[in-house]
Order: structure tokens, then sequence, then C-alpha cells
């Protein structure tokens, strides 16, 4: 049965859970989790090689909603590796020292410290002063750089109606400027034919559909377009939603051929919580498909290994291929593009949060709205 995906969680700057991470099983582990849960937090311990490249949702947290409280160096660089929202280590003298060189944000020197609630502010103050991209921006311009965008809410305003959803003149403008020096795209949970009429950029690399649909710059004839055999399930699940969801004044149910998207933005507060989870319960009888959560929008995608990160990490190999190295750097709203974060960061770049406040994220820095995209994008053209 599909559950509602981690990234509808709260933007509180609380985080979901924290993890007690070893190298190698050590027994007293567990002895640290009930101080752990006295602050609140559900607490878990693990060793550092479950980690992988991603940290695993024990209780449904995306990994920036996560504490990772390592107790070697080797599980420092695992969490690093795994993008958790806060790496903390637990020791001592050389012991501790080590854990900060492999870049511990905080270090507890003993179990003791766990109470003092010092992992809890250190992760709201974290996301709360996220650093100003205009001026990390400003100090690249001249460098080559990979630029890679979400369209709602990144580029355009968010639109009351998904149809509306138009690129301001003054944007548009400044993007055909900067796609002569720089390799760009447009990544997005529009269709891909929806985004390419918004976007109108001949040389843009594009991704729809959340990375289910690809196309390079050249508009290479085969694109990709990863979940076609989809799309009578699709179907199937856009026919029994519509009856469904035809009770709730303000939802807009849009059919993107390999995704469906429920928007709820107009939705009354107090029913979308009942609509959230009436469309959860209906594609639970669809094997195979999921339920992502996004910025008052749900979005139910086949089950496979594609999302905005794996877009992004495409997208870029396919810009160094033919332009040679360049950084990327993501810019993103939604919770959905948090993926993209991550892999703009894995591959040495940056992540640009747009959002007036902080929030739990994997963004390396943030630019309060749109308005201010546009002036600190003008800035790589001095």
């Amino acid at each position: 049965m599909p559950k509602l995906a981690s990234n509808t969680a709260s933007d509180s700057l609380q985080p979901s859970a924290v993890l007690v991470v070893s190298q190698r099983p050590r027994p007293g582990l567990g002895r640290i989790l009930p101080s752990l849960e006295a602050l609140g937090l559900p607490a878990v311990a693990m060793l550092a090689s479950q980690l992988g490249d991603a940290l695993p949702p024990p209780f449904h947290a995306a990994p920036q909603q996560v504490v990772v409280l390592a107790i070697d160096a080797e599980s420092v660089r695992a969490a690093w590796r795994a993008g958790a929202g806060l790496v903390a280590g637990l020791g001592s003298g050389k012991h501790g020292a080590s854990q900060l060189a492999a870049g511990a944000e905080l270090l507890l020197e003993a179990p003791s410290e766990i109470g003092n609630g010092s992992l809890l502010s250190a992760y709201a103050e974290k996301f709360r002063a996220l650093p100003d991209a205009a001026a990390i921006l400003a100090a690249l311009a001249g460098r080559p750089l990979a630029l890679l965008f979400d369209f709602d809410g990144t580029l355009a305003p968010v639109p009351d109606h998904p149809a509306d959803g138009c690129l301001p003149p003054a944007m548009r403008e400044l993007l055909a400027r900067l796609v002569a020096r720089h390799p760009l795209a447009v990544v997005s949970g529009r269709a891909l034919h929806d985004l390419a009429t918004r976007v109108a950029l001949p040389s843009a690399y594009l991704a729809g559909n959340h990375g289910l649909e690809l196309r390079g710059a050249d508009y290479d004839p085969q694109a990709l377009e990863l979940a076609a055999g989809w799309r009578p399930l699709l179907d199937a699940v856009h026919d029994r939603l519509s009856p469904l969801l035809g009770g709730y004044p303000g939802c807009v149910i849009e059919h993107k051929g390999v995704t469906v998207s429920v928007h709820y933005r107009a939705v009354a507060p107090g029913a979308a919580v009942m609509l959230r989870r009436d469309v959860v319960s209906a594609v639970a009888a669809f094997d195979g498909l999921v339920v992502d959560g996004g910025r008052q929008v749900l979005e139910i995608r086949p089950a496979i290994d594609r999302d905005k990160g794996t877009a992004v990490e495409w997208l870029h190999g396919r810009m160094q291929r033919l332009v040679g190295h360049c950084m990327p750097i993501f810019f993103g709203d939604d919770l959905a593009d948090e993926a993209a974060f991550r892999a703009a960061r894995r591959a040495g770049g940056y992540g640009v949060l747009i959002a007036r406040s902080g929030r739990p994220t994997a963004a390396s820095c943030r630019l309060d709205s749109p308005e201010a995209l546009l002036a600190a994008l003008a800035s790589l053209l001095d």
C-alpha cells in the first residue's frame, strides 16, 4: 500500500528523527536512545554501512529532516554522503577531534549532554541562517556553470491554477541571455510538452514530470520518456480519482501522461486533510504507484527510480559531454526539489532554495523570491 511520501512533512525547524550511527556494532548504543526520545524525537541506532547513499526512512522522514549522532569519523562521513540535515559527533579528546575533522557540525563530548537541547537548537539555527545565495552567485561570475531551475515558484510565481503558470517577460529575457553563456535546464513537475511551451527557449535542456521525461538542448529525437508503459495505469487512476474528488470544491486533477497531479491549493484547509487521505487510499488499489507530496499538490507516479535528482544528474552529465566541466547550480522552492539539491551538491555545486524563510533543506543557500532570483542571476552577466 502506498504511503504519503516523506516530502509531505512539515517545514518546521524541528527534526523528524535522530539516527545514532556507528561504524561497527556497539551494544551500549541503545542506552542513548531514551535520552533522545525524551527530547520528543523518535530515535534508532544503526550501522554506518546501512546508510548507503540515502538515509533509510524508519519514520518516513526525508534526509534533510534527520539528525545523525555519529559515534566515529566514518559514521560522520557516511551521514554527509547520505544528506543528513545535521551531522553531530559524540566523543571527546582525539576521538572527538577526528569526528570534527571528518565534518561533524556539532560535538557532544558525553551522552549526558544529549538532554541539553543543543541538537535541536543547532538544527534549527542551521536552516534559519542559510547563506545568502546572491553573494555566492556574484562570486561565481565568469566561471563555467550549469544552471538548472525548477519552474513554478522559482522562475515563475506559483499560479492559482496550473494552466495559468507563465514565465515573466523579464525572467524570459534574462534566461535568453544566460543560455548564450551557460548550459541551462528547466526541471519541472509539468509535462514535457507543457514545459517546452512555457519556457520556449530552443537552447534549453528540459526535464518534465519530475524527471520521467527528459530532453537535451539539441532536441534529440531519442529523448528519454521513461514511463510511457505506465500510461494505461495512470489513465485508470485518473478515472478513479475524478469522481471521488469531485466533492472537493477547488480541487484540480491534472493528467500529465506519465503522472497525475492533484492540486488542492484552493481547497479549504480542513477538507484538504481528508482529500489527502482519500487520494492515498484510492491509489493503494493500484500496484506500482506512489504518492509524492509537494506544496499543496499530490503527485501520483510510477514507483521507479526517477526524480528531479536523477534528472539533474542526467542533464549535468550531458552538458559536460558537450561543453566540458561546469559547476551545477539548481534553483528550486518546493519539497520535491530536495533530491535535485542533493544531486547538485554531490557534483560539487550548489542548491539554492527560493523561500522567504529557512526550512530543513539540502540546499546550500537561499534567496527570498523569484524576484530576488532575477536580481541575483543578473550578476552572472557582469
